[in-house]
């Protein structure tokens, strides 16, 4: 059960991360290409991410698991220390996100 709710919490993060991703792209304007090109890295990336986090499902595999789990951990804590500069929620966002996968994580480990 804890694999699954580490999973979820994951492949949340990661679908959220690629929702903001995608916002950028949306938001870029066209005559700003260097914006554009950066928000595009931003989604392969984070499509990349998510399309692994749904293999979680599919391959249940503690190892995978921890590997992906910390990937996302330390993607959205490094968004959230970038969002310092931008505003509030797009630091308290992603660090709370941080530390909640963190805390799964943790205690699916703990329970294994």
């Amino acid at each position: 059960m804890f694999y699954y709710l580490c999973a979820a919490w994951t492949t949340i993060s990661a679908a959220v991360s690629l929702g903001f991703s995608i916002q950028a792209y949306t938001k870029a304007k066209p005559q700003y290409n260097e914006e554009r090109t950066n928000a595009k890295y931003a989604i392969s990336r984070s499509f990349a991410l998510f399309i692994l986090s749904l293999g979680l499902f599919v391959f249940t595999s503690e190892p995978y698991l921890v590997a992906l789990t910390t990937i996302m951990i330390l993607v959205q804590l490094f968004d959230g220390i970038i969002g310092i500069k931008i505003n509030l929620l797009k630091t308290l966002g992603p660090l709370l996100t941080a530390f909640g996968n963190f805390y799964v994580l943790v205690v699916f480990l703990l329970n294994d």
